[in-house]
């Protein structure tokens, strides 16, 4: 299998996500309420680097709003209180609706669940604007001070409110039994509360001991209260200290789905499996968004009719490291970051397992182009599907031909003709 990288793929890894049918319009079917235009924004991340959100759509049953516009993280003082969270969903290894982008790839299932009460600790750090001969602070720049992140600090509980491990810095996190799981941030978006830190999806890195976590692959950090830098306080006086903001959050666990099972095949309903003659050469993970267009039809006695349809879904893929190298359009189409290009309609497709998903395809390969991984596809599967149905209103005589943008992720798995 030719070797990829995301050199090539000038876009910013969508936060929020959106796949319905990319094929028909009967791709609208079944499936819960997903808000339109929802807003990421840009803010303080808190267990990780800050991160940039993007405008899409709105989730767990609601209706989004509008863009955010870019901002630090500011919000809640300082001071270590607990927050709320604790059980979520409808027991302890249930998490909470979520969006779409913040779901793991395919395999990976929630093996444990830890609350954490705790602390984000942010640095006041000063910043100049940079002179014509390099020099910061000079020639008239004007030096900034801002609260940055510097680690989380947090006691881990489990449903009987004993405690179970630590969360710190890397971001890590430390099981009673010496376990550890360290991770990096892949996707984030703006918390359902105002006052709290995001809602993020990790990647685990590595980890050491043979305990709970030897396994751990992903990590989501839902339910957040708190935990925000401080509005003021950093200045020409304060550069160099510390401050704790309180903060509490669900750490939900999963296992599978990582390096070593990205390329093994999946277990799929038998209407979308692959013949026998190819073997599996790619996967991706998607997320983006499915575009629908309100479309009106003439209906019985004349009387127009108005229904949402698909048009074409618009998602970056990233590798099993989350780097970009591949985009998704209309066709539909996959773009590799080396140029090669694959179109495949849809011949098969199977119910997804979540009500509120677009269903899972099986898809042939119409043409080619390009030399590169993708020049030689012949079957692509889209599977473990979240988000992605179209509106059950907003569509009538007054939104004729506008489009609503639907978040989604989905894994995409590529085959190729056995040789």
């Amino acid at each position: 299998m030719s070797t990829r990288t995301g050199r090539g793929i000038m876009v910013t890894l969508l936060l929020v996500t959106g796949c319905g049918s990319e094929y028909a319009a009967r791709d609208n079917q079944g499936g819960g309420t997903t808000g339109n235009a929802g807003a990421a924004g840009t803010g303080a991340g808190g267990d990780g680097s800050d991160g940039t959100g993007t405008a899409g759509g709105g989730w767990a049953g609601a209706s989004g709003g509008a863009a955010s516009s870019a901002g630090a993280g500011g919000g809640s003082g300082t001071g270590e209180t607990a927050g709320g969270g604790g059980v979520a969903g409808t027991t302890w290894l249930t998490p909470p609706p979520f969006p779409p982008a913040l779901a793991p790839p395919a395999g990976a299932t929630v093996k444990l669940h830890a609350h954490a009460v705790g602390a984000q600790i942010y640095t006041c750090t000063a910043s100049g604007a940079t002179s014509a001969d390099g020099g910061a602070g000079v020639d008239g720049g004007a030096t900034t001070y801002a609260w940055v992140l510097k680690a989380p600090d947090a006691k881990l509980y489990d449903s009987n409110d004993a405690q179970i491990g630590t969360h710190g810095a890397g971001p890590s996190w430390t099981w009673s039994d010496g376990s550890v799981a360290n991770g990096a941030k892949v996707a984030e978006l703006n918390a359902p509360a105002a006052d709290a830190i995001s809602w993020l999806l990790l990647r685990v890195t590595s980890t050491t001991g043979a305990g709970v976590l030897s396994d751990a692959t992903y990590v989501q950090r839902l339910n957040t209260a708190g935990g925000k830098a401080p509005a003021d306080g950093c200045d020409a006086t304060t550069v160099g200290t510390d401050a704790r903001s309180g903060y509490s959050a669900d750490y939900y666990f999963y296992s599978g789905g990582g390096a070593s099972a990205w390329l093994t095949a999946p277990e799929v309903p038998s209407a979308i499996a692959v013949p026998t003659d190819v073997r599996l050469a790619v996967h991706d993970r998607a997320s983006g968004m499915q575009i629908y267009n309100c479309a009106a039809s003439a209906g019985a006695g004349g009387t127009p009719t108005y229904a949402w349809t698909f048009k074409a879904p618009d998602a970056l893929l990233v590798d099993m490291n989350f780097t970009p190298v591949a985009l998704h359009g209309a066709g539909p189409s996959w773009t590799a970051s080396d140029g090669s290009v694959v179109v495949a309609p849809e011949i098969a497709r199977a119910d997804a397992p979540r009500a509120d998903a677009i269903p899972w395809l099986l898809l042939k390969e119409l043409s080619t182009s390009g030399p590169g991984v993708f020049s030689d596809v012949a079957f692509v599967q889209r599977i473990n599907t979240s988000g992605g149905v179209a509106p059950t209103t907003g569509c009538d005589a007054s939104t004729v031909n506008t489009l609503v943008r639907v978040p989604y992720a989905a894994d995409y798995y590529f085959y190729v003709t056995k040789t």
